[in-house]
């Protein structure tokens, strides 16, 4: 199989055709593939959480806070859709690993234990004994780590 890339500035949109000799199961899952991601590109990224026996979708923009308690990761979230703390599938670790995407750049680690969306953020209290608390918009507290006070300035742009 041969591929190739041609670029017209003509066109309106990006455009992908496939010449083929016979539609075969390759190509076919190659089409299927490619317009999979293409839907998935425009839906609303969510987490899975689970309380009880029922399974919700969390879109992350209503994720407010994900924490880990006895060796279980939950996300508290807000909205119509949600209502407090969900147990996700997810490590901390591999939550980490996608703030890296588009939909969890306002995620921030703060902790061992806590990650925390940043556009609920309320304020942050910087106390004199060097503790900091950040005050998020649902009157949860959670103290930050000094191991990520760093990064944490950085997204913040605070000196």
């Amino acid at each position: 199989m041969k591929l190739s890339i041609e670029t017209d500035e003509a066109l309106r949109d990006d455009e992908i055709c496939l010449h083929v000799k016979k539609v075969t199961e390759k190509v076919t899952r190659i089409v299927d593939r490619l317009n999979r991601e293409e839907q998935q590109a425009f839906m609303t990224p969510v987490l899975t959480g689970k309380k009880g026996e029922t399974v919700t979708f969390l879109k992350t923009e209503n994720v407010i806070r994900i924490y880990s308690l006895d060796k279980k990761v939950y996300a508290v979230a807000a909205g119509d859709d949600s209502d407090g703390d969900y147990e996700l599938n997810l490590r901390l670790y591999q939550i980490e690993g996608l703030m890296a995407e588009e939909e969890f750049k306002s995620f921030i680690r703060i902790s061992n234990t806590d990650i925390v969306n940043f556009a609920y953020l309320k304020n942050m209290d910087m106390s004199l004994n060097g503790n900091i608390i950040m005050n998020l918009t649902n009157g949860e507290r959670v103290f930050v780590s000094r191991r990520y006070m760093k990064d944490i300035k950085a997204k913040l742009n605070i000196r």
